[in-house]
């Protein structure tokens, strides 16, 4: 009974040395082996043949041989009715190389990335990423006096200003003046310089207008000695005040100005003040028949006449 009991023991311990087909022989013993490499497989059950080696291993397997050294490992991978692969990991000489592989079935559609994912024993380190920069605005809107000054400081913007007058200088391209704004309404609009299509606009909007106390019994004003009259032909009319800008009259169709000519401000068809021609701009969308710059004499006003006197 107890030989019996011996001999099944004998016979499951060279059951276990077996693996696939391989034996241990008498020129293997030495130290234990390290596991040099773990290798787990989708589906399971596929060959192992590591480094060209006679002997085989099936996954899920742990590999172990004396051959396996430090550095990279040759691995070819099959099963029936999959592709076979083959590819190359490296081996620290201390801690097991761990692989996982996903086998493609034999005819199946390959993907984007046909390289097989390979899971390192070592943590990749992250990668910074850089926070992308907030682009500068392709226009500038600035207050001043007099109105509202816009300037295009981006080469490929394309703005439309819905105003009431519009100031450009062609000394200053890109550079516009809106009088009186605010309180005046004006739309600045940002347009895509290829189809004209609106991207953003802006509104400025008149405020609220105080309401103001009267005055209790204000004294009279005194009355203004008329002036003589003055015979003169009208030659347009004040659109613009500005301390910044000057004074610019908006010229009638067919009047014909030059610099250093002397020219009469009416109002309510008395004489306000003289001055003289500084510049005559040509004309554009907002002054159709051109745009002559007066010195400022005065109390000037937007909306007063402008005449010439007769020779």
């Amino acid at each position: 009974m107890r030989m019996g009991v011996m001999a099944i023991l004998a016979l499951a311990s060279l059951a276990a040395c077996r693996r696939d087909g391989y034996q241990r022989t008498s020129g293997d013993v030495g130290e234990p082996q390290i596991v040099a490499l773990s290798v787990r497989t989708q589906p399971e059950g596929a060959t192992v043949k590591v480094n060209g080696l006679d002997r085989v291993w099936t996954t899920p397997c742990d590999i172990a041989d004396f051959s396996i050294g430090r550095g990279m490992i040759d691995l070819v991978v099959s099963l029936e009715g999959h592709e076979t692969l083959k590819t190359r990991v490296p081996y620290d000489g201390e801690h097991p190389a761990a692989v996982k592989l996903k086998l493609r079935a034999t005819g199946a559609a390959k993907p984007a990335d046909p390289a097989p994912a390979v899971v390192a024993a070592a943590e990749p380190k992250p990668v910074p990423v850089e926070e992308p920069q907030a682009k500068p605005a392709p226009i500038k809107i600035e207050s001043g006096l007099g109105g509202t000054r816009v300037k295009v400081t981006s080469p490929g913007a394309k703005i439309r200003l819905r105003a009431k007058t519009v100031v450009s200088e062609p000394e200053k391209p890109g550079e516009y003046l809106l009088p009186d704004v605010p309180p005046d309404k004006v739309v600045v609009e940002l347009l895509d310089p290829k189809t004209d299509a609106l991207i953003a606009s802006v509104e400025f909007a008149p405020p609220a207008a105080p309401i103001a106390a009267a005055p209790v019994n204000p004294p009279p004003a005194p009355p203004k000695p008329d002036p003589a009259p003055v015979e003169a032909d009208r030659v347009g009319q004040v659109k613009l005040v500005s301390k910044t800008f000057g004074v610019f009259v908006k010229l009638d169709p067919d009047v014909v100005l030059q610099p250093g000519e002397e020219i009469i401000v009416f109002r309510d068809g008395k004489e306000i003040a003289r001055t003289k021609i500084l510049k005559v701009t040509p004309a554009d969308p907002n002054y159709p028949a051109g745009a002559a710059q007066v010195q400022r004499e005065g109390a000037i006003q937007k909306g007063d006449e402008v005449r010439r006197t007769k020779p």
